[in-house]
């Protein structure tokens, strides 16, 4: 997805937000925002947004010396998560379809965001938020075919907290195959982005391989991943990817990847078809011929694709 001019203003507030975590100085605050600015100028719309991000933070993260701003966000995001992961799991269980459930929970925690969001609310609220939405009956068949069908999944992690929700459905993947699971976190810390620690803080080893991807972009960049990260890339038969940056750095690709996401900007929903707030599980397949055929309509217009 390439990145659009609305999007400028959204890489100066999380500037400042980051800027305004690391340091009370405002001084330094207005240097940070005076250094994004230079890049303004020569901001090339045709590379994806989380590349320019990833110099966005890397220049907060220079100027304070703080480079985890928010790792105490990310702690408590995880903690907050843990403690609900039995009610989780009992609402999973008791359901008629367990791994639609599961498939609603992981995309209600996508909400987890304080890249595309400031903050964020009550993960209970999440939870109780995501319980009655129905996804596309099309879309998740073709989703669970595909998990019936693969003996490797490559999971793409998005944020700390989130991914107590991504091992609710995980465990329910592995209900259906005892396939290999390599679930992929940020190699550094990036926004509230999960990393190695994030993972193992929640228990995620217990039911998958964790690997980092080799990068500390919000996202997947494949130029910048790993030969491991990469070498699983291409041997999966399943590519699950959790949230906006993923979207961003994967939508135009040709492999059998699924999306998973809550759409939280105007930006995204502009690409993607569909609108503010809604719950995205879709294949790249379909996502790419939507946009080609559909690429003026909104979700709606174009005879609910969702």
């Amino acid at each position: 997805m390439k990145t659009y001019l609305d999007c400028i203003p959204c890489f100066f507030r999380q500037a400042l937000t980051a800027a305004r975590i690391s340091t009370d100085d405002e001084t330094i605050q207005r240097h940070i925002l005076n250094s994004v600015s230079t890049m303004i100028p020569d901001l090339a719309l045709d590379v994806i947004p989380p590349e320019i991000a990833q110099k966005v933070y890397r220049i907060v993260y220079e100027i304070t010396g703080n480079n985890d701003p928010y790792l105490e966000a990310k702690k408590l995001a995880n903690m907050s998560a843990m403690s609900l992961y039995a009610r989780m799991k009992d609402i999973v269980d008791s359901s008629n379809e367990t791994l639609e459930t599961a498939c609603k929970l992981a995309i209600a925690g996508n909400a987890i965001d304080l890249g595309a969001h400031a903050e964020f609310g009550s993960i209970s609220s999440i939870i109780e938020d995501s319980v009655g939405y129905q996804l596309d009956q099309e879309h998740y068949r073709k989703f669970k075919e595909s998990v019936g069908q693969s003996s490797l999944i490559l999971y793409l992690a998005d944020n700390a907290g989130e991914i107590v929700f991504d091992r609710i459905l995980i465990e329910q993947l592995l209900q259906i195959k005892k396939s290999k699971i390599v679930f992929v976190v940020r190699e550094k810390p990036i926004i509230n982005d999960a990393t190695l620690d994030d993972a193992l803080q929640v228990g995620l080893n217990k039911v998958a391989t964790i690997i980092s991807n080799g990068s500390d972009a919000p996202a997947t960049i494949l130029s910048q991943c790993s030969p491991e990260m990469l070498s699983y890339y291409r041997a999966a038969d399943l590519i699950i990817s959790k949230g906006q940056g993923n979207y961003e750095s994967l939508s135009g690709r040709p492999e059998n990847i699924f999306f998973l996401f809550k759409v939280k900007c105007p930006v995204i929903a502009r690409d993607s078809g569909y609108d503010i707030d809604s719950s995205v599980l879709i294949s790249s397949t379909t996502l790419k011929n939507f946009k080609i055929e559909n690429r003026f309509f909104t979700r709606s217009q174009a005879g609910g694709i969702t």
